[in-house]
C-alpha cells in the first residue's frame, strides 16, 4: 500500500517532538511573565505607597481618594487606558480623625489612650465632663437594648460614658514582626539558590 506524503510527514514531526509556533510562542510570554514577576517586581513598591504613603485607607476617607488616584495614575504609566475612579455613595459622609486626646483631671491627671470608630460625629470643641462607667446587656436584642436605654436615660446625661467592664492590658514583651526589604525577599525566593525559611527548622520539629 502506498503511503501519503503527508502523514509520513506528520508521523517525524510528532517523533521528533515538533511544537507549534503558538506553543513556542505561549512558552515565551510565560518566561517573560516570569521574568518581570523576578527582576522588575513593583510589589513592594506599590505596598509602601498605599499603606506607608497613604496609611489608612477607610471607606470615604481622603486617604482613600489619594490611594486610588495614585493607583489609576500608576496603571496609566504601566500602559492601561482610561484609569479613573467612579463615584460611590456608601451611605456615610466623608470622614477623617484628624486628632483626637482624652486626659483624666480627677481626682488624679493623666493622659488616656484611645481609639476614635469609624465616622464617628466629632464633638464641639473641647468637652469636659464627669464619666461613669455602664455595662449593657450581653446580645440583647432591640427591645431589650431600647429597654436598657431608657432605663439609663437620666443618669447618663451630660456624662462622658465607658461603655462595658474595665479590662486589663497585657505587656507586649516581643517586638512584632518586621516586613522584609527587598534584598531579602529576593534572596528568599531566588529560583536559582534560595535562602531557607527561618521557620523551615521549626516547621520539622513540630
Amino acid at each position: 500500500m502506498k503511503r501519503s506524503p503527508f502523514l509520513l510527514i506528520a508521523a517525524m514531526l510528532i517523533a521528533s517532538g515538533a511544537t507549534s509556533p503558538a506553543e513556542t510562542s505561549s512558552a515565551d510570554v510565560g518566561w517573560q511573565i516570569r521574568r518581570e514577576a523576578i527582576e522588575r517586581s513593583q510589589i513592594m513598591k506599590t505596598l509602601h505607597v498605599l499603606t506607608d504613603v497613604h496609611g489608612p485607607r477607610l471607606t470615604g476617607s481622603p486617604n482613600l481618594k489619594q490611594a486610588g488616584e495614585w493607583a489609576a495614575h500608576q496603571l496609566e504609566q504601566w500602559g492601561l487606558v482610561n484609569a479613573h475612579l467612579e463615584p460611590w455613595n456608601f451611605g456615610h459622609p466623608g470622614w477623617l480623625n484628624e486628632r483626637f486626646t482624652a486626659h483624666l483631671t480627677s481626682p488624679v491627671k493623666d493622659a488616656l489612650v484611645g481609639e476614635v470608630l469609624a465616622w464617628t460625629p466629632s464633638t464641639a470643641g473641647v468637652v469636659r465632663a464627669a464619666a461613669m462607667q455602664l455595662s449593657p446587656p450581653d446580645r440583647p436584642t432591640a427591645e431589650a437594648l431600647t429597654a436598657f436605654l431608657d432605663s439609663v436615660g437620666d443618669r447618663v446625661k451630660d456624662r462622658i460614658v465607658l461603655v462595658g467592664p474595665p479590662k486589663v492590658v497585657g505587656v507586649t514583651i516581643l517586638p512584632p514582626a518586621k516586613r522584609l526589604d527587598d534584598n531579602e525577599a529576593k534572596a528568599r525566593f531566588d529560583p536559582v539558590n534560595p535562602t531557607p525559611s527561618p521557620f523551615a527548622n521549626q516547621a520539622r520539629r513540630s
